[in-house]
């Protein structure tokens, strides 16, 4: 896969969630990719395999009663990665999450082996995760 493809990739990948049609994505992921979501929050952890990941993003909406979002800025891709800068929106236990996150991805023949998310200002993103 080259750049393009890649780009055409994470960007069908927020398309999809933007039109909560998550699951149809089934298909991008390795069987065995990782997500991982570093920080000391609900939704910090390694998720392995297609049901852990959809498992971990499934929760954002329930965790923030529908009003998680996440607004596509820019992505930047190679022969094997890609890098997607978003804005991230939510409102949780009278907390309100609204920062910008990176995704790195990692990406083998067409499939999404690995993703790292970094968001702009981890503490932010810890207290609104909070326990």
């Amino acid at each position: 896969m080259g750049r393009a493809e890649n780009e055409a990739l994470v960007r069908r990948i927020f398309d999809a969630f933007a039109q909560k049609r998550g699951l149809a994505l089934r298909d991008v992921f390795a069987r065995d990719a990782t997500w991982v979501v570093p920080g000391e929050g609900i939704m910090a952890g390694t998720f392995t395999g297609r049901d852990a990941i959809f498992s971990f993003l499934g929760r954002l909406p329930k965790e923030t009663g529908g009003t998680y979002s996440s607004s596509l800025i820019d992505v930047l891709a190679s022969e094997d990665r890609a890098a997607a800068l978003y804005r991230a929106r939510g409102e949780r236990h009278g907390a309100r999450l609204d920062l910008d996150q990176l995704l790195l991805f990692r990406i083998q023949d067409g499939l999404v082996r690995h993703v790292l998310a970094l968001p702009s200002d981890p503490a932010a993103f810890d207290r609104f995760w909070a326990r």
